[in-house]
């Protein structure tokens, strides 16, 4: 096992049929930290140290695809279910019989399947980005083919292997992701970064080149080492994720009426785009959270909140966790 400050000790937890690489720091009640794309277990390095500093043993994934944790080539091995289980085992590993589950982006989207898959075992979930919400009534592309029928829109772009892989593999890769973070951040948001491009554009073409110099919230040693991440590991599992919509909408009509009935919060900021892409999306999450204890949109933050506005997450996030410990 190896240090990998300041997320913790690294060690290796056997998942759903793949190795799973988990940095773990402090004791106490377990908070399992997932991030999104294109991110790495990197993305929490703000919240770790004050969750252990509260009292917390933190758990921070490399989830499946990522980093140094296993890559099955199967979109298929990337559903919701199965990364539930992943999370599970990460649990198990550690003793914990309770656990809060805590996500961004897709991160976000298994927290809450977490908190389904697991209604015994995740005591809350907390959701950062995106919000929960019931499988939608019609297919997700057929929903995207009708609201961006004229225009890029990435998700669609993802469904074909390959096609994803080669535009990123091509691409310097520090530069690639700068492009991608400031497009998503506040900063980007406001500027309108993220441009509307024809359907038959290329992800890049649809983001606009970040300014010169270093993102105010990912500077250039951290950005250095999400690509040497992503340089090492390629982006055919990351891209993975995206390729289930409809299984892991079956398998959540399967697991119920997806109302989620622990104590949960959402946390996104004024310009998260993900809440920009179609209307109804917070109405839907109030009304599949029997216990939504908080919701916070800081002003000015955009996609990337956990690294944008570490100390407002880092509230949110401990306020949360109070109101719950007695549970855990």
């Amino acid at each position: 096992m190896t240090k990998a400050a300041p997320l913790g000790e690294r060690r290796t937890i056997r998942g759903h049929g793949i190795d799973l690489s988990v940095s773990v720091a402090g004791s106490g009640p377990l908070v399992v930290l997932m991030h999104g794309w294109p991110e790495q277990s990197l993305s929490w390095r703000h919240q770790v140290p004050a969750l252990v500093a509260a009292g917390y043993q933190v758990a921070t994934p490399d989830m499946r695809g990522y980093g140094l944790s296993g890559k099955p080539e199967d979109p298929e091995a990337y559903t919701l279910n199965i990364v539930a289980q992943d999370m599970g085992a990460v649990a198990a590993a550690l003793g914990a019989q309770r656990w809060v589950a805590v996500g961004h982006d897709w991160g976000a989207i298994a927290a809450w399947r977490c908190a389904l898959f697991h209604p015994e075992r995740v005591a809350a979930v907390f959701g950062m980005s995106v919000p929960h919400t019931a499988p939608p009534p019609m297919k997700l592309m057929a929903l995207i083919d009708a609201l961006f029928p004229d225009r890029f829109f990435y998700i669609r772009y993802f469904q074909q292997v390959g096609v994803g892989e080669a535009e990123l593999t091509a691409a310097d890769t520090a530069a690639a992701l700068k492009q991608i973070f400031y497009g998503g951040g506040g900063e980007g948001m406001r500027a309108g970064a993220i441009r509307p491009t024809p359907r038959d554009a290329k992800l890049l073409e649809s983001w606009g080149v970040a300014p010169p110099g270093e993102l105010p919230f990912l500077p250039n040693a951290e950005l250095a080492r999400y690509a040497a991440a992503f340089n090492a590991g390629g982006w055919r599992g990351p891209l993975n994720w995206y390729r289930n919509f409809d299984r892991n909408a079956a398998d959540a009509r399967a697991l119920g009426d997806s109302v989620i009935h622990q104590p949960a919060a959402f946390l996104a900021g004024e310009f998260e785009p993900v809440l920009m892409f179609w209307p109804g999306q917070l109405e839907n999450m109030r009304a599949h959270l029997a216990d939504l204890r908080m919701e916070v949109r800081p002003a000015g933050v955009g996609h990337w909140i956990q690294q944008e506005a570490p100390e407002e997450t880092n509230a949110a996030l401990l306020q949360f966790l109070s109101s719950v410990r007695h549970i855990l």
